[in-house]
């Protein structure tokens, strides 16, 4: 049996440790991921998650917002984090000799940030800003509203940043109170990966975090339930933005390769049947491309164009046929080696990057699928094959179980889709104003 490259560790207080070494690199990466985001939110508290992520770089009992970041400036390093629906993550990359500088900061924000009322006041603005930034940009609001209308009536439907409501209305004790909740060593995982001594850095990870809260973290995990619902936002804008979604399959599900490979081919890249039949041959849509996440327990499988209201119905009529296409024949031989190839070279790619490397690690943590070693990592999608590809599209793109989420300038849009084969499903129509990603002024529902 081949030995696992991968050192794990768990700590004193039981915050868990696991990490790749790779001596062919001059750099190291390190990311703290925590059990966070929507899906750990009540909801009077949307976007809390959120909120205490950029918290978390306003200062600490012994460093300002300045001096945590000139610090990796100093050093030529980076320093980031990222909220998802069902995690949280702040990472650093630094050259193998500065990691020392990278745990005691990133140890630092996780336990003793200061959450000041004077800086919390100037990040609520920051993140209302965020949130209007994010409302003008349907191409991007777009896919929130589409999971909202698969997830009706469970917290994975519900904006990572809040609505501009809940984020106003948050109080300095209520986000604390998440913070000392949800920031605990039962609820953290630390993953490096990099050239690096596993020996220094388990102690320093001891040192650094032997203050950290050990507190009980008991989450209360909820299956999402998909739903098929059908909504237009009208909203003053050129384009129409639309997108059909479906629940997809959680991270640890074998079927992961098949939808992947799936995926690829059918609206992933630029030689995917999407891109060729409606922006190549016929020149519909300047975007257009198919996409799917994994989360521990379900998934979303989502199709997108940008057109204009003028080719809003021949575009409906592509999805629907190439859907029907791609469940009833699958894939050919040589768009199967073809996706491979490409799979492949993107696999080969980001191998090379301490950070996707790091990544990597914390699925064990967050979906119950230990990480494959990096050599083992495309053995499963070569033993995938047109048939299995064929069984997970018939699965997967039912046409009646998708949702279906349009921005357009005109209520004409619903006409169209009425007269589409989308057509055998109520439609409810809203008005997508200001800050109202997650309460729109809807009818038909």
């Amino acid at each position: 049996m081949k030995e696992s490259p991968y050192l794990k560790k768990t700590l004193n207080n039981g915050v868990e440790v696991i990490a790749e070494k790779f001596d062919t690199v001059q750099s190291v990466s390190i990311g703290l991921f925590l059990k966070s985001g929507v899906l750990y939110e009540t909801g009077e508290m949307q976007g809390v998650s959120h909120f205490i992520e950029h918290m978390l770089f306003k200062g600490t009992k012994k460093r300002t917002a300045r001096k945590i970041a000139s610090e990796f400036d100093r050093i030529g390093g980076y320093l980031n984090a990222f909220t998802a629906k069902d995690y949280c993550c702040y990472y650093a990359r630094v050259v193998k000799d500065r990691l020392d500088t990278a745990v005691d900061v990133l140890a630092d924000m996780v336990n003793n940030s200061q959450f000041v009322e004077e800086e919390l006041e100037r990040e609520r603005r920051v993140i209302l800003e965020e949130i209007k930034m994010y409302e003008d940009s349907p191409d991007e609001i777009i896919h929130e509203l589409l999971g909202q209308n698969i997830w009706r009536n469970s917290r994975l439907g519900n904006p990572i940043l809040g609505t501009a409501k809940t984020v106003a209305a948050m109080k300095r004790d209520e986000i604390f109170e998440v913070f000392n909740r949800q920031y605990v060593a039962g609820n953290l995982l630390v993953c490096v990966a990099g050239n690096f001594d596993w020996d220094d850095l388990t102690r320093l990870l001891e040192k650094k975090l032997k203050t950290f809260r050990t507190t009980p973290f008991n989450p209360r995990e909820i299956m999402a339930q998909p739903s098929a619902g059908v909504s237009v936002y009208q909203k003053d804008i050129e384009q129409v933005h639309l997108t059909l979604g479906t629940a997809g399959v959680p991270f640890a599900d074998p079927r992961r390769f098949e939808l992947t490979i799936l995926n690829a081919a059918f609206g992933g890249g630029m030689s995917s049947r999407l891109f060729q039949e409606v922006r190549e041959k016929r020149g519909l849509a300047y975007t257009v491309y198919s996409y799917h996440t994994s989360f521990k327990k379900t998934g979303l499988f989502g199709i997108y164009a940008g057109t204009s209201m003028q080719h809003l119905q021949k575009v409906l009529e592509l999805f629907h046929t190439e859907i029907e296409k791609v469940a009833a024949r699958g894939l050919s031989d040589k768009e199967l080696e073809d996706t491979r190839e490409q799979l492949k070279g993107n696999m080969l790619i980001a191998l090379e990057s301490t950070t996707n490397r790091m990544n990597r690690l914390s699925t064990g943590f967050l979906y119950d699928a230990e990480p494959r070693l990096p050599e083992d990592t495309l053995a499963p999608y070569l033993e995938v094959t047109s048939e299995k590809v064929k069984k997970v599209a018939r699965e997967i793109l039912d046409e009646k179980k998708m949702a279906i989420t349009m921005i357009a300038p005109s209520a004409d849009a619903v006409n169209m889709l009425a007269a589409s084969p989308f057509s055998d499903r109520p439609i409810s129509t809203c008005f997508l104003g200001r800050s109202q990603q997650n309460e729109p002024d809807c009818e038909g529902e």
